[in-house]
């Protein structure tokens, strides 16, 4: 037992000196050094206390945040109408890829389906003589993209249209209903085109990367990874896509004004909406906090907020003059019964 003994403390980083020759018995023992620098884990890591204190781990995180905090300076970029600065990197040869290959996916969805009105049906027709009035009074050159309008007529779908990068614009038949006018479904047009316009998509993804650097980090904290979705989606992921939705609201609605689109129609559009959404929940709402939308309230709000400012686009635009001709051509004063 004695050997045992002396066996467990010698693996324990101890010396051992005796005391005397003639009693071997008895011994001391002095802790090395290394004992006092370093403290073991059950798994036999050594801890490091703090990085930070090390001059070499401090000039590479401050390298790390130099290098980090002039791509984003430099990225920067503009959005048109609101002037709002933004961080994004991706080119735009990237979006238009992802919104090429989403689009072979849906017609190809779709297509199997015989889903899809020909281009040739009246429906399609409206669809797209109303988009390129909101395309013509854009700052796109309409020539640089193939733009595709698709209607697509599935009753059970939710009332939904988008429009992807490089120019594909989906409409689903069952918001047609909703929109009730040509107005309306400028509305709509207009705030999807918006999201393209202001390249929300490369903002998205030119934010991935560094939600997942906070992502990281958070669950270095908190170790679990239902906190860290919580906390990511409360703090940044769902704020950013209310305010790049809320951003498309107020393009749309300047861009439909300009196209002589009469504007008070788009909270008439949003109050729809929401009665809509009353209807198929039963009264009980998502809170807006939790959605990655602005609400539907919300949204009326602001429409009518903007409305001097999309007044006065429409005015400078001199709809009033041209207002009988665009009647007597069919696009916004006829309403012919589409929807």
């Amino acid at each position: 037992m004695f050997r045992n003994t002396l066996s467990s403390l010698a693996k324990s980083n101890f010396r051992f000196t005796k005391l005397n020759p003639t009693n071997s018995h008895k011994f001391n023992y002095t802790p090395t050094l290394r004992s006092y620098a370093t403290y073991r884990r059950f798994n036999n890591q050594v801890s490091n206390t703090n990085l930070l204190k090390d001059p070499k781990s401090r000039r590479y995180v401050l390298a790390f945040l130099s290098i980090s905090g002039l791509i984003y300076v430099s990225n920067l970029h503009e959005a048109p109408v609101t002037g709002r600065k933004r961080f994004i990197w991706t080119p735009v040869w990237l979006e238009e890829k992802i919104g090429n290959q989403s689009y072979r996916q849906l017609l190809n969805q779709y297509n199997q389906q015989g889903q899809i009105l020909p281009a040739s049906h009246p429906t399609t027709k409206k669809v797209a003589s109303i988009f390129k009035r909101i395309l013509d009074v854009s700052p796109v050159n309409a020539d640089q993209l193939d733009w595709k309008i698709h209607v697509i007529v599935d009753p059970n779908a939710p009332p939904n249209a988008f429009v992807l990068p490089g120019g594909k614009v989906f409409v689903f038949s069952s918001i047609l209903s909703i929109c009730q006018n040509d107005d309306g479904l400028a509305t709509v047009l207009s705030h999807e085109f918006a999201h393209q316009l202001a390249r929300h998509t490369g903002e998205n993804l030119s934010s991935s990367p560094i939600y997942g650097m906070i992502g990281l980090f958070l669950y270095t904290v908190t170790g679990s990874d239902l906190i860290n979705r919580l906390i990511m989606n409360a703090i940044f992921t769902m704020p950013a896509s209310r305010q790049m939705e809320t951003e498309a609201d107020y393009i749309g609605l300047m861009l439909m004004s300009k196209a002589c689109f009469n504007p008070s129609e788009s909270y008439k559009l949003w109050e729809r909406m929401a009665q809509y959404e009353k209807q198929k929940s039963s009264g009980m709402l998502r809170a807006e906090f939790l959605s990655t939308h602005p609400s539907s309230d919300t949204r009326i709000e602001n429409m009518k907020e903007w409305q001097s400012k999309a007044r006065q686009a429409y005015d400078q635009s001199h709809c009033e003059q041209f207002g009988q001709f665009w009647g007597d051509n069919g696009v916004p004063g006829v309403r012919i019964g589409l929807f």
